[in-house]
């Protein structure tokens, strides 16, 4: 029999394979959260400290929505740091719970109710886009923090219900640091975003705790060495000094904050002592995570003597943690879960390779600022070394986030 001629014949205009590629591409980056918001993330990286180089070397005018220190603390920590911290918790609990992550059309909202914060500070001096920038952003942590518990809490994913409190006491002290900032409590604001870092070494320690050892063992065909008791001891005492640090400034406690902050540093050079990094130096991909988390074992030890001592000031340290060790681990993880998600082999090249060490050379020299007898300058180099790795990081990886999985599977 032949076959006979379709009832309605429809001619759709042909679409050029280029038209169909960008269609998929836009389409992909929607498919998981790390993509949109590490791509966003490290654009924002390269374009905020761009600004602020720019106008702390003198050669750029501006008028922030916050004063200059704060913007740039803020958009550091609660803008960019935490962005990608939220593009990994939400693809690794799509692993975690084996349920489908936040994608699409409600992926989309939430990148863009970021972004929407993101621009709307930096002209903040304008009262409308202040209140735009507000509501943006409790907006966009409501929406992760939800989109986060609901997979956790549907799954039953009870090891990893611990990050829903984590991420929503950022979003508290986010909320507190504006309000502060708004106000003119410019010194409660500053402190709460020291607070943040110390949050954010939280989160490090969960997480490079898991990952690192992890993957070092696996890479190098060796027995995992697991050290379940230490890890319950840095939770708690962790959780314990932060609370204490953050309380101290509003209240003068009987123990300074320092003395916890120390004794937390020393634990976790106690656990990494067990992941074998001396066996490491021919991956650039564990390397750079252990050496991050080098960079926070040394920034907590710091950063407990300069809260002890003056022999060492206080931020310049709180730069070596939130440099080398917070961005370094996010660029090491960014760059590894970005290979491992879309499908490619877990190899890095030489520029990559350097952007890593780029940024943990970064935060050493930002703390010789204060140093040295020229602290601008070392300040324009830090802030140069940290484009350079991030700039290197999008040019390489701008391509692997926005297009479809080189495997094919969907993700």
């Amino acid at each position: 029999m032949s076959s006979r001629p379709p009832l309605i014949n429809i001619h759709w205009p042909e679409e050029t394979q280029e038209s169909k590629r960008k269609a998929l591409s836009a389409y992909s980056l929607f498919a998981l959260a790390f993509r949109p918001f590490f791509l966003f993330g490290a654009c924002w990286a390269l374009l905020a400290i761009s600004i602020w180089a720019l106008w702390f070397s003198g050669l750029m005018s501006f008028q922030f929505g916050f004063p200059a220190a704060l913007w740039h603390a803020h958009e550091m920590l609660f803008g960019f740091g935490a962005v990608v911290a939220v593009g990994f918790l939400l693809t690794a609990a799509q692993n975690w719970t084996g349920l489908p992550s936040l994608s699409g059309k409600p992926l989309l909202l939430l990148t863009l109710l970021w972004l929407t914060a993101r621009f709307s500070l930096l002209f903040a001096q304008y009262t409308p886009l202040l209140w735009l920038f507000i509501v943006a952003q409790l907006l966009w942590w409501t929406g992760a923090i939800y989109s986060l518990a609901s997979l956790l809490i549907r799954a039953k994913s009870k090891n990893n219900y611990l990050f829903i409190p984590l991420l929503s006491v950022m979003a508290l002290l986010n909320t507190i640091f504006i309000y502060a900032a708004a106000t003119e409590r410019f010194a409660s604001a500053s402190h709460l975003s020291h607070s943040m870092v110390l949050l954010f070494s939280i989160l490090m320690g969960i997480v490079g705790g898991r990952v690192i050892p992890f993957f070092t063992a696996r890479a190098l065909g060796l027995e995992q060495n697991k050290t379940p008791l230490l890890d319950k001891w840095l939770l708690s005492l962790s959780a314990f000094g932060t609370v204490w640090f953050i309380t101290d400034f509003f209240v003068q406690l009987p123990l300074k904050a320092g003395w916890l902050i120390l004794l937390v540093g020393s634990l976790h050079l106690l656990r990494l002592s067990f992941w074998t990094p001396w066996k490491i130096w021919a991956a650039p991909l564990l390397w750079s995570l252990q050496l991050a988390y080098l960079a926070l074992v040394l920034g907590l030890i710091l950063l407990g003597i300069s809260d002890l001592t003056q022999l060492l000031v206080f931020k310049d340290v709180l730069h070596l943690l939130s440099i080398s060790a917070m961005a370094g681990m996010i660029l090491a993880m960014m760059a590894r879960v970005s290979l491992g998600h879309t499908g490619r082999v877990l190899q890095v090249g030489k520029m990559i390779t350097l952007a890593f060490a780029l940024l943990l050379l970064a935060g050493p020299v930002r703390i010789l600022a204060s140093l040295a007898g020229f602290p601008l300058l070392l300040w324009q180099v830090s802030a140069l070394l940290w484009l350079c790795a991030f700039a290197i990081f999008l040019w390489f990886y701008w391509p692997v986030l926005i297009q479809p999985r080189a495997d094919g599977r969907p993700g």
